[in-house]
């Protein structure tokens, strides 16, 4: 099953310190071409979408990048309506640390994951491995630690 993943770009932006200061079409081209030479998303469609509220809803192709400026909405809003108007939402990972578009989407099978860990995996946390879960003993020596540690 081939992924797509809907990342709200400047949302994405902010939680990138290392991007240097300047102004936004250079930082939403470092942004384009750190994506590109990094492929979080490995072999999936990636689709970033920027807020223009005062743009015309261009569009623009960078390599395998699909470049969306909204038109009179919000990045958030042109992601809901996105999900909810596609036939095959589970294919839908979208990549953002804003709690309102994690609302939006809830309820449709779309996944989400923060801009950190699509930037570490690209993998959504139910298409991740589980870690592996510690047995009885080494749960409750850990306890006992914590016991001695914040108890009097």
């Amino acid at each position: 099953m081939s992924l797509h993943y809907l990342i709200d770009g400047y949302n994405l932006l902010y939680a990138l310190p290392e991007i240097p200061r300047g102004p936004w079409p250079t930082k939403r081209e470092i942004l384009i071409e750190l994506l590109l030479s990094s492929k979080p998303q490995g072999n999936n469609q990636l689709t970033i979408i920027f807020d223009s509220r005062e743009g015309l809803g261009d569009r623009l192709r960078r390599g395998a990048i699909e470049v969306i400026f909204t038109a009179s909405e919000t990045a958030d809003d042109w992601i809901s309506r996105r999900v909810r108007e596609s036939p095959n939402t589970r294919n839908l990972v979208v990549v953002s640390n804003d709690k309102g578009i994690r609302t939006l989407i809830r309820g449709t099978g779309a996944k989400w994951i923060s801009t950190q860990d699509f930037l570490k995996t690209g993998k959504p946390a139910s298409t991740r491995p589980t870690p592996p879960k510690m047995d009885q003993d080494t749960s409750d020596s850990i306890t006992e630690e914590l016991k001695k540690k914040w108890l009097p």
